[in-house]
């Protein structure tokens, strides 16, 4: 008690506490002086460095925009890092992100979230259907405070991660974000820095390939003028319009086949196309040919089995392997039609996705995964593949991918979800993406994978897995489908993935472009039943005079597809046969096919509601309409927004989550 009180004695006394307190507070205003010319002079400097390599990153605006944000797509901040307290400066890496991430990919900043954008306004899309209109999202001011620079992470091959230092955040008055992204990504542009959506992404030797509609794109990196660090950029490796006499329609998907050197391309028509990386050259796989009797077999999806391209048909019930150049096919299983098939016979009617990695795994519409061994009807076997998505969400899949050494990934695009599951045990994890994201293609890397969300590539660490418990966010669809209904009485959306849009149509060598209704699943539809509007509009084509081709014509119209391997539009408005359409606005359009005749007080250019008679449904432009062959009536039905038909641009399984969004779930 003593020794306490003489230590505390000097503080108690008047006499000595004052220059005491007045040493102290110098010495804190010293500090706080010091410190604040400190970090003035590195804001200084690193505001001018960031401006200066905005400027000067192609001729591109500074990184500000008008409001003081930063541009989520500038370029990362200087090459030094921090680990462990240390500083470090990075060395080149080379471009090769199979093994680790480029530094010009950036993190994802906490609490990130795309802008709601009114997408009904955006009417320059080509494909609106899409509810993250990415374009468009520069030009909005992100709700989140001002950073001076995005950090970044770089995954060494240790598996150590060296983080940008994140300068401070300077407290805004904006609205607090409600979701939250991990990971890290770069921006998808073209040479000319446009952003780009691609459809899909393979990993190939040690680069990114990415697939559209119609185009191709290699991942390529180019060097800033100010010495900062590389600049990402997609490199067109488009096709020409038609390669050894077959005409390049719609892509569907794309994989790696790395004893090739090349990427096999299989397009909706069913045919594949082959793309040569070292040498650039474009040459034909397998063209498709009308080879089978009905139904025609219909390739969704396609993987590579070490040797051959091995492609799911749901229409005919099963798995072809197509060595290349090859005219016939060989089958999984032996032939066994969906309609025809018994207990213990093998089923692939519902799938909609393809992988494989020594064993075949097939997705189902569903949500279902079924691992098949061997690749012939002398040595397929089935095998269990359970596993159990968490949380109580409906899954809703769209895509399968693997690779050997990863796990199982299933995109859900509706759920804005990625699923990571373990081949061995089942056990799975998920991968959380806001509202607002568009995923797509998706490409395995080493302790993770990069998945194409709208105009970026996102990458994911496999340890950073979002909780079981953790909220979905299903994405959100183009709002000028609201409300849109089904063009039958009491009709229901088919179950049946052949009369989507997007489907083939081998007989014309054509895609289909609408959905049809056909008798069954839930519809009734019988030569003469009503076709209604599905929304409001005003009437832009009515064939109120229509006149059917004739025999002779049909005959001359098929032959003509059959040698151009190909259905012109002209030829394609001939199938359709009897139409209306109408126009709803803001570049929405409805199509109504196949009419056995028009609702004669109709007019061109007249206003109709929703649920007003259309006309009647029948048989025109399908040939079924020739004499003694008068059956299968349905109604084909097309929605187009912004110059495409919805579907376009999409997988089998991406088209039915659209339409189930629209219409409801499809009736099994």
């Amino acid at each position: 008690m003593t020794e306490q009180k003489n230590h505390a004695g000097p503080l108690e006394s008047g006499k000595s506490r004052v220059p005491f307190v007045a040493g102290i507070a110098f010495l804190v205003v010293g500090f706080v002086f010091c410190r604040s010319l400190s970090v003035a002079g590195n804001e200084a400097t690193t505001g001018a460095a960031l401006a200066q390599r905005a400027a000067g990153a192609g001729g591109v605006a500074p990184a500000h925009d008008v409001t003081g944000h930063i541009k989520r797509d500038m370029p990362p901040a200087s090459g030094v890092t921090l680990h462990h307290g240390q500083t470090q400066t990075h060395t080149e890496i080379a471009p090769s992100v199979i093994l680790q991430p480029h530094p010009a990919i950036r993190q994802l900043p906490l609490g990130y979230s795309h802008p709601s954008l009114p997408l009904h306004v955006n009417t320059q899309r080509p494909t609106s259907f899409s509810s993250s209109a990415h374009p468009s999202i520069q030009s909005h001011s992100l709700s989140q405070p001002h950073v001076l620079a995005q950090p970044h992470a770089i995954v060494q091959p240790n598996g150590q991660t060296l983080t940008q230092p994140q300068h401070q955040a300077r407290p805004q008055p904006a609205a607090k974000p409600v979701e939250q992204e991990k990971g890290s990504f770069i921006s998808l542009v073209d040479e000319s820095g446009k952003p780009v959506t691609p459809s899909a992404v393979v990993s190939h030797i040690g680069k990114f390939y990415f697939l559209g509609p119609k185009h191709l794109w290699s991942l390529e990196w180019a060097h800033q003028q100010n010495g900062g660090p590389k600049r990402p950029f997609l490199k067109a490796c488009h096709p020409p319009q038609a390669i050894d006499k077959i005409p390049v329609q719609e892509f569907n998907n794309m994989i790696s086949v790395p004893p090739r050197k090349s990427l096999v391309i299989l397009s909706k028509a069913g045919d594949l196309f082959e793309y040569f990386t070292e040498t650039g050259a474009w040459h034909q796989y397998r063209a498709n040919l009308w080879l089978t009797g009905s139904p025609d077999p219909d390739y969704v999806d396609l993987a590579f089995n070490g040797k051959d391209i091995i492609l799911i048909d749901p229409e005919r019930n099963d798995i072809w392997v197509c060595a290349p150049n090859s005219k016939y096919l060989t089958p999984y299983f032996r032939e066994v039609m969906p309609w025809a098939v018994r207990r213990g016979d093998y089923y692939v009617g519902d799938g909609i996705s393809l992988a494989y990695d020594g064993f075949t795994y097939l997705l189902r519409k569903n949500g279902g995964i079924t691992k098949f061994s061997g690749n012939s009807r002398a040595n397929v076997r089935q095998l269990k593949m359970p596993f159990h998505a968490p949380g109580r969400a409906r899954m809703r899949p769209s895509r399968l991918v693997t690779a050997p050494a990863s796990p199982l990934y299933v995109v859900e695009r509706e759920n804005n979800r990625v699923l990571s599951i373990d081949k061995k045990t089942g056990q799975t994890s998920q991968f959380v993406f806001s509202k607002t994201s568009d995923l797509r293609g998706l490409a395995p890397i080493k302790d993770g994978f990069v998945v194409v969300n709208g105009d970026r590539l996102v990458t994911r660490r496999n340890d950073t897995a979002d909780l079981p418990s953790a909220e979905i966010h299903p994405r959100s669809f183009d709002q000028r489908l609201d409300g849109i209904g089904i063009p039958v009485p009491k009709g229901q959306l088919p179950a049946h993935l052949g009369v989507f849009p997007g489907a083939r149509r081998l007989y014309r060598y054509g895609i289909h472009a609408g959905v049809d209704f056909f008798n069954g699943g839930g519809n009734k539809v019988v030569m003469g039943t009503p076709a209604i509007a599905a929304d409001s509009g005003k009437i832009i084509r009515i064939d109120d005079n229509f006149k059917d081709m004739d025999a002779p014509t049909f005959n001359r119209v098929m032959s003509q597809c059959a040698r151009e391997h190909n259905t012109s539009d002209h030829n394609e408005d001939l199938f359709r046969g009897c139409q209306v359409w109408i126009d709803h606005g803001n570049r929405m359009v409805t199509r109504y096919a196949h009419l056995d005749r028009i609702n004669a007080k109709l007019k061109k250019n007249a206003f109709v509601n929703r649920g007003d008679l259309v006309g009647y449904i029948g048989v025109s432009g399908t040939g079924q309409n020739l004499p003694g062959r008068a059956k299968y009536p349905h109604l084909h039905f097309e929605i187009w927004l912004d110059g495409h038909y919805v579907g376009y641009g999409l997988t089998p399984g991406e088209t039915l989550g659209v339409y189930e969004d629209i219409f409801g779930t499809a009736q099994k």
